[in-house]
C-alpha cells in the first residue's frame, strides 16, 4: 500500500511536467577565437542596450586561456548575466517566482536575450560562429516531488546495489539528434545556497550569509546544441532559425517530454 501511495504521489506531482520549476536558462555561442576581443567591448556595449553600462572589462592578456571571461555585464533587473570570452559568449537568465512556473514566459524572455546576443556578435567583423546551444535547468524540491532525489535517481536510472548509504547520485545521457545536434540530459541532486549579502562601510567590506537548512532538489538539465555537426567537420548552420529550433524543441521537452522521462525513463525529443 505504501509503495502504491508513493507512486501515485510522484505521478500527481509530475502530471504536467511544469510542476518542476524552471530555475535558469543559458544560451551559448561558440566562435573561432578572437584573442583581443576586449578591444570590441565598447562596440558590443553600444549594440546591447538592455544591459547595464559600462561593461566590465577584465584585464586579461590576449594570450590567456581563451575560456577565461574578458567582458561581463548584467541586466538592470539582475536576472540575466552576459559573459564574453575569447571564443565564446553566453547569456544566463535566472528566473524568480514570477517566471519559474511558466516555461513559455521564461523561455520567451531567454530567447529574446539570445537573439540580441546573436545579432550583435554575428554583425561584427571577424566573428565566425562554430555552433550554438541552449541549456535549461528544471528543479523540484523533495517535498514537491514526493521522493528524495538521490533515491529516485538510483531507483530510476542506476543499476547499482550496495549495503552502503548512498549520499549523492547523478546521471548524464547524450543523444545524437537529426545528424547535427547533441541532446544532453543530466539528472542530479542539488542543494540551493543562501544568498550572500555584501555591504561596504568605513571599516571595510562585510560579507554575510544567512545559513538556513534547505531541502534537497531534483535537478534536470536539458542541453541542446548543434556541436555534433562541428565535431564531424561540417560547418553547421547558425542563424535565428537555428535558435528558434533550439528553443522550440527544448520547450516542448520541458513541458511534455519531462513527464515520460521522470515516470517511465523514456526520452522522446
Amino acid at each position: 500500500v505504501l509503495a502504491v501511495e508513493v507512486i501515485l504521489k510522484i505521478i500527481a506531482k509530475t502530471d504536467k511536467g511544469a510542476d518542476m520549476d524552471i530555475a535558469n536558462s543559458t544560451f551559448s555561442l561558440v566562435f573561432q577565437p578572437i584573442p583581443d576581443i576586449r578591444r570590441s567591448a565598447f562596440d558590443i556595449e553600444e549594440r546591447l542596450d538592455g544591459y547595464l553600462k559600462p561593461f566590465q572589462v577584465y584585464a586579461i592578456p590576449a594570450d590567456a586561456p581563451f575560456e577565461l571571461p574578458r567582458i561581463a555585464s548584467t541586466t538592470e533587473s539582475g536576472h540575466s548575466t552576459l559573459t564574453i570570452a575569447a571564443q565564446s559568449a553566453q547569456v544566463q537568465s535566472n528566473f524568480d517566482d514570477n517566471y519559474s512556473k511558466d516555461f513559455e514566459k521564461s523561455l520567451t524572455y531567454s530567447k529574446k536575450k539570445a537573439y540580441e546576443l546573436f545579432n550583435t556578435l554575428t554583425d561584427m567583423h571577424g566573428v565566425v560562429v562554430n555552433y550554438v546551444g541552449l541549456s535549461v535547468q528544471l528543479i523540484a524540491s523533495a517535498d514537491d516531488f514526493g521522493r528524495q532525489p538521490v533515491e529516485f535517481i538510483k531507483d530510476t536510472y542506476l543499476n547499482v546495489e550496495s549495503n552502503l548509504a548512498l549520499s549523492d547520485a547523478s546521471t548524464k545521457l547524450v543523444y545524437e539528434v537529426d545528424e547535427d545536434y547533441y541532446l544532453n540530459i543530466e539528472v542530479k541532486k542539488v542543494v540551493l545556497a543562501d544568498p550572500i549579502s555584501i555591504s561596504i562601510g568605513p571599516n571595510g567590506v562585510d560579507i554575510t550569509s544567512k545559513v538556513t537548512p534547505h531541502d534537497d532538489q531534483l535537478s534536470v538539465i536539458i542541453d541542446f546544441n548543434n556541436r555534433l555537426a562541428f565535431n564531424c567537420g561540417r560547418h553547421p548552420t547558425c542563424s535565428l532559425d537555428t535558435i528558434e529550433t533550439l528553443y522550440r524543441r527544448v520547450s516542448a521537452f520541458a513541458e511534455r517530454g519531462i513527464e515520460n522521462f521522470l515516470e517511465k525513463s523514456e526520452v522522446s525529443f
